[in-house]
């Protein structure tokens, strides 16, 4: 069997190791959190900082590792393309484009050089530069560190005093120390998940997001997107723009975007699997088997063939059930006109648990269908209310 190496090994990682094991892989995951539900899933875990990307060139080299295969973290990305290249494997972009898209100031300058739409945003390295820059700005902002995922580290800012405290936050939680201030859009915020085979575009899946209990981390998200055709040729000529101009590998390209006057600006992309199992989704609505094709392009494996199904659900979506304060946990239940929409559902937290940070536990992801898109986006936004947490 060959051996490969799954990068972490979170609720959002497990259905990428299972797919792979039902491949014919010896999979082997890392990540400095021996707890974590994906390491009992794996065939092996080692326990390593699978950002350290030195550390993990060794434990492959060491561990007569074959193919590595990223997790839904941005850096996972980046060390995956630092391992891929150091060992001459195919499936990976370069190290130098993996570096470019998923730091927050190098696709924001490729993208301004390329004359694409993006917010206008400053790139600083210290406090106190910025917040001279904050004297200047028009109010409202977003101050952004460059390197972080999952809404940490990034704060809306309506006068400069609340800028300077959001600099300092972000400055201290960023890993490579640049903080980005940058122009405040208001529209419609979106994603286009594709899949690309020689960079052009073999399949699109893509949804409205709600950010409802935390405004910069997605609770949920609905498909497909609303109005998708007045921006989806936008998308797609950007993708495949970029895809030829930095000849992207084979895999997954993804944009959150926000809708202004038809216009998609981008402020954020990735090329990886996601967080709350979102590539199911997309195989749901699309038939397309992402994650076995996520894995072969990461392993440099052809994706011509992939065998595609018939979609499940023309209307879907994901829900994060999320408490509204910290403290312990005690129950969570679902009204029954939620619980009969769903397909499945996935628990973290169990009774008895602690919320510390209730702006970003979830408490359990549930994934559900509807019969007409208008319905699921006129209820979604109410789950909030409607979904019972309790916390003691």
């Amino acid at each position: 069997m060959k051996k490969i190496l799954i990068l972490n090994g979170t609720i959002s990682e497990i259905p990428i190791i299972r797919k792979a094991q039902e491949m014919g892989f010896y999979v082997v995951t890392s990540g400095n959190m021996p707890e974590l539900p994906g390491h009992r899933v794996s065939d092996e875990y080692i326990c390593e900082d699978y950002s350290n990307s030195e550390a993990i060139l060794r434990l492959v080299k060491e561990n007569g590792i074959e193919g590595i295969v990223s997790c839904a973290n941005d850096f996972g990305v980046i060390t995956s393309a630092y391992v891929s290249e150091k060992m001459g494997w195919s499936g990976q972009d370069t190290y130098e484009n993996a570096l470019l898209m998923h730091r927050k100031d190098g696709f924001r300058g490729y993208f301004i050089r390329k004359g694409f739409p993006v917010p206008r945003s400053e790139v600083f390295t210290d406090v106190d530069s910025a917040a001279g820059y904050c004297k200047t700005c028009r109010y409202p902002v977003m101050v952004k560190a460059n390197d972080l995922t999952g809404g940490k580290g990034i704060r809306r800012a309506e006068d400069r005093d609340a800028a300077v405290a959001a600099l300092k936050d972000a400055f201290a939680l960023s890993r490579d120390k640049r903080v980005l201030v940058e122009e405040f859009i208001e529209g419609i915020q979106q994603s286009i998940v594709v899949f690309l085979v020689n960079r052009r575009i073999i399949v699109t899946s893509c949804s409205n997001i709600y950010c409802m209990r935390n405004p910069y981390l997605v609770q949920a998200e609905t498909y497909p997107a609303t109005d998708f055709d007045r921006v989806e040729t936008k998308l797609m000529d950007m993708i495949h723009a970029m895809a030829d101009d930095l000849n992207l590998a084979d895999g997954i390209f993804s944009f959150q975007y926000i809708v202004r006057n038809d216009t998609p600006y981008v402020i954020d992309m990735m090329r990886r699997c996601f967080g709350n199992e979102t590539l199911l989704l997309a195989d749901v609505r699309t038939g397309f088997p992402w994650e076995e094709a996520y894995i072969r392009a990461s392993l440099g494996m052809d994706c011509a063939d992939l065998k595609w199904e018939k979609p499940r659900a023309r209307y879907c979506g994901h829900y994060g059930v999320m408490a509204d304060r910290n403290g312990v946990l005690k129950d969570w239940t679902l009204p029954g006109d939620i619980e009969g929409r769903l397909f499945k559902k996935t628990v973290n937290l169990q009774t008895g648990d602690v919320i510390d940070n209730y702006l970003t536990q979830k408490i359990a992801h549930i994934y559900f269908t509807y019969n007409d898109l208008e319905t699921m986006n006129r209820e979604i936004v109410r789950y909030n209310d409607k979904i019972c947490v309790e916390v003691t």
